[in-house]
This record gives C-alpha cells, structure tokens and sequence, in this order.
C-alpha cells in the first residue's frame, strides 16, 4: 500500500488541534494558478526578521473575496497525471469554478481563506512553468476550503482502469477496492489520478448531490 497521508483533519494558524472532519467537510486544499512570474527584485518582507522574499504572481491567480453574497465557488482542477494521492500529500487541488472552461463537476465548494504560501518558490519564472514542476517543487498555494458533501476519505482503488479527477468510484467487495465506474452515477468522486496499480490511494469524496443537472 501507498504511504496513507492525514487529510482527515484541518490544522489552522490559531487551533494546531487535529479536529474531525465531518460534514459540511473543511479541508486545507492545493491550487492550481497556472505560470508564476517570478520578479528578481526582492522588495517583499515578511516577519519581525524582516525575511526578503521575491515578488510574485500567478498567470490565473485566485483572490479571496469574503463576501458572503458572492463567495468564491471552488471545483477540482482538470484532470492531470501528476495529481496523485501521493504527490499531493492526501490534498485535492482545486481552481476557481468560474476558470473551467468545459464540463461539469458535480463537486463545488468555497473558498474560506486567503491563500497561503507557496510552500516553496522557484528561483525562475522557467522553473515553475509546467504541472509537474509546480507539484514536484510543491510551488503552489494552499487554503481553507468548505466542499459541500458528506465524507471525504482516503480509499485504495483498483486502477487497472484508469482513475481521473472527477472519476465515478464503484466498491468491489471481491477485492475490497474502490475502482472506476464508466456509468458516472456513483455518489463517490475520486479527487486524485491513479494509473497501473492496485492498492493505490486517492482522496474520495463521498457526496450527497443529484447525480445530473437539471
């Protein structure tokens, strides 16, 4: 089996606390913003140590509004290889609903917080320019997010068939896995990619919405 991260709990700047996660779910959730340019003046200062940082901005950058009539609908980023349960650390990776060009997801959530970080900055605008560098070089955001579900857990599946973001998941009892359903109706939506192998993990969200819109 894969190394089994803790997503199941939210640790805040104020309550360090591992609280139960249950519904409506809050997790601290990864975010996709595209192409970071990164200035080579360093004009941004953090902390009483007075830390210089570089200045620097996303190609689809997402702003926290807190404005409880026009909150910030969340949704998981587009499917891509490099979103795997192990690579995200347990975390799903999110973008702004408004940024998704085509389809539909039935996974929406909302933005609690001004995003944090990056967890590290890449030294070049080059550096960061593709998926894989920003998930391996962990040059990406992070925030507090509300999904409207039920549960939110860490499965094994069988990926024999691939598994995509945004996946149906199905339960094989045979084989105490979830894998992919090819029907789409399973109220159970896989928020990380799994290829080749059994016994793999991915984040699962288990939720309560209409299977198709109306």
């Amino acid at each position: 089996m894969a190394t089994l991260y803790d997503c199941m709990a939210l640790k805040t700047v104020t309550n360090q606390a591992q609280t139960a996660v249950n519904g409506p779910i809050i997790l601290d959730c990864w975010f996709e913003e595209s192409d970071i340019t990164v200035s080579s003046a360093k004009t941004h200062s953090i902390g009483g140590v007075m830390l210089d940082r570089p200045l620097y901005t996303w190609a689809s950058q997402v702003t926290y509004a807190d404005n409880p009539q026009a909150p910030d609908f969340v949704s998981p980023a587009a499917q891509n290889a490099e979103y795997t349960y192990a690579k995200l650390y347990g975390k799903p990776i999110l973008v702004l609903s408004s940024s998704i060009t085509s389809g539909t997801s039935p996974i929406v959530g909302v933005l609690g917080n001004d995003l944090l970080g990056p967890v590290c900055i890449p030294p070049t605008s080059a550096a960061a320019d593709s998926v894989a560098e920003r998930v391996a070089g962990r040059y990406l955001r992070h925030g507090q997010c509300t999904l409207f579900g039920m549960a939110y857990y860490p499965v094994p599946v069988d990926a024999t068939t691939n598994i995509d973001v945004g996946t149906h998941l199905v339960y094989d009892k045979s084989s105490a896995l979830f894998k992919y359903q090819a029907a789409g109706t399973s109220p159970v939506i896989a928020m990380h990619s799994a290829e080749d192998a059994s016994g793999q993990y991915v984040g699962a969200l288990f939720y309560g919405c209409p299977e198709a819109e109306t």
